[in-house]
């Protein structure tokens, strides 16, 4: 017989496939995002498959130019979806699978998270609820933030595990943490910024004043893993960003954080943020039951600080969509970079289905009770947020069929990149002479002998003319080589690669070399991992010892 909290977790997993019933069985959602993501996905496969786990190179992007989005773009998605793609045989299945299991993860973690606060019955809702909340449909649906998607699955296993470091302080708990923000830094960097900050502000109003120092200690640890974890990805990021373009060269108004708050007069220019404000909407209809009784869960907080501290994040969350918190946008570090305001709808929506699921008991109290107008009221602008998601973020859907899916991912290899990935010598690709050849000598000969994503190699003749021309983007870690002897590279007008040559034939290669400091982050990376493996595993060998000795004393009585 199933026990009452597999059947609760069951149930979990039940909502959150039913959200996805839609993709299982009329298409892929085709939001705007979804063709840069399949621009990566692809390559990143090709790459994996020929031995290279964590490739520096983009080589088919831009028409064969390339580009080192693989080097600034968390890859957690990615891995994910070439596991899929592995297992079901197509992008488009793998699409799916993705989609779904991220759903029922993000889902599962929040009754996770839950149920460290209070019962399996309020856990279950709240998971329940996560699934179906309004941003974070819209997160799928519409929008293809498909690694903000992934990011709010992770979100919720980093809030379970501080909830358990600040309660418990076990060892165990520490390296699930770690495993949790490693994620989160791997999948969406915004979030990770987002996240970052509610973590801190959920642990400072949840630790214990008796045990301060070692609570924090804990969660510093946990911190300091995931980041050594996740070390392979940030150490190359922060070390090479000012190499790329980025929001710096050329800002587009369009991702200036000041003119995408909810609800203001700006945001009427920007058909997003215009489109965003619905979304924001619906997500106050849909808080409004628990915020009703935010009295009660502050009155109470000394019963329940964890409860507490999620009310006081969805509040402060909402507000940071909105105009109110600009002040602060403009002070705090890194902030500004999210670019969207409205992202924190992703928090919004992860501890208002907490705060909801909390209420329920006294929403059910009330109903049986004495129901007014007001009560009535709350209920149906909750029942109309929902129909809100099913109406205008699942029906109007513009869902992407099988044979679509598969053309739009043939039709996205080698397409241009968006510029802020370019490294900073490139310019786009109408300013770019695409018919010259690959390699390109002026009068002296090319024979072309290998071209692959990251090395390629040909021969020179002997001639007068001291450079040539590599139809490939200049990066710092291009380096050429004749002979045993490096050669000089620059970047030629259009940003291209320029190779000075010996006057006499030569054959030279040209690799993609990683630094020294790649390697040593990889190491890093690995010993992190290992460490959060050990210890989970010595943690389930000794629940399993638990178990056994438990079985043992039943039988014996």
């Amino acid at each position: 017989m199933i026990r009452k909290v597999d059947r609760r977790l069951l149930i979990v997993a039940a909502v959150a496939i039913a959200v996805m019933l839609p993709i299982l069985f009329i298409g892929i959602p085709g939001g705007a995002d979804l063709p840069n993501h399949l621009r990566f996905v692809q390559p990143f496969y090709d790459s994996i498959r020929a031995g290279n786990w964590h490739p520096g190179w983009l080589a088919e992007s831009n028409d064969g130019l390339g580009d080192p989005r693989f080097r600034f773009y968390p890859p957690a998605l990615y891995y994910l979806w070439t596991a899929a793609r592995v297992l079901t045989g197509s992008w488009y299945a793998g699409g799916v699978v993705s989609f779904v299991f991220l759903s029922v993860a993000g889902a599962l973690g929040t009754y996770f998270w839950a149920r460290a606060l209070g019962n399996e019955r309020t856990a279950m809702w709240a998971g329940v609820l996560y699934a179906v909340a309004p941003f974070h449909l819209n997160e799928l649906y519409q929008a293809s933030l498909l690694s903000e998607y992934a990011a709010c699955a992770v979100l919720p296993f980093a809030f379970a595990f501080t909830e358990r470091i600040c309660r418990d302080r076990k060892l165990a708990d520490i390296a699930g943490l770690a495993a949790a923000f490693a994620l989160l830094v791997l999948t969406h960097v915004p979030l990770t910024v987002l996240g970052s900050i509610s973590l801190g502000v959920y642990a400072l109003l949840r630790i214990e004043r008796k045990a301060f120092l070692s609570t924090v200690a804990r969660l510093a640890s946990g911190v300091l893993v995931g980041l050594a974890a996740s070390s392979f990805y940030w150490i190359t990021m922060v070390a090479e960003l000012h190499w790329i373009k980025g929001s710096g060269a050329e800002p587009n108004p369009y991702y200036d954080y000041r003119l995408n708050f909810l609800f203001s007069p700006a945001a009427l220019a920007n058909r997003n943020t215009w489109y965003a404000n619905l979304i924001g909407l619906a997500m106050i209809a849909f808080l409004l039951p628990g915020l009703v009784f935010l009295r009660r869960v502050f009155r109470d907080r000394a019963n329940n600080r964890g409860l507490m501290a999620a009310a006081a994040l969805t509040v402060t969350s909402f507000l940071f969509t909105t105009a109110l918190t600009r002040p602060l946008w403009a002070v705090i570090p890194k902030l500004s970079e999210v670019q969207f305001p409205w992202r924190w709808l992703a928090i919004t929506s992860l501890c208002g289905a907490v705060l909801i699921a909390a209420s329920l008991p006294k929403w059910i109290e009330t109903f049986r009770m004495h129901v007014r107008p007001r009560d009535l009221a709350v209920a149906f602008a909750f029942v109309l947020s929902l129909g809100f998601v099913l109406s205008q973020v699942i029906i109007e859907c513009d869902y992407i069929s099988r044979p679509q899916f598969e053309r739009m991912a043939r039709e996205m290899r080698g397409a241009p990149s968006f510029k802020d990935w370019l490294p900073v010598t490139a310019r786009d690709l109408m300013h770019t002479d695409l018919k010259r050849d690959k390699v390109d000598a002026g009068t002296r000969s090319v024979t072309n002998e290998l071209w692959e994503s990251e090395r390629r190699q040909f021969k020179v003749a002997a001639g007068p003319d001291t450079e040539t021309r590599v139809r490939t983007y200049y990066y710092p870690h291009w380096q050429a080589t004749a002979n045993g002897q490096t050669l000089a590279t620059r970047a030629d007008t259009d940003g291209t690669i320029l190779i000075s040559l010996p006057p006499a034939a030569a054959d030279i290669t040209l690799t993609f070399s990683e630094p020294p400091r790649v390697r040593y982050a990889e190491l890093l990376s690995l010993l992190g991992w290992l460490a959060i493996a050990a210890i989970g595993m010595s943690h389930l060998s000794l629940l399993a010892k638990r178990q056994a000795q438990v079985l043992v004393l039943a039988n014996s009585q």
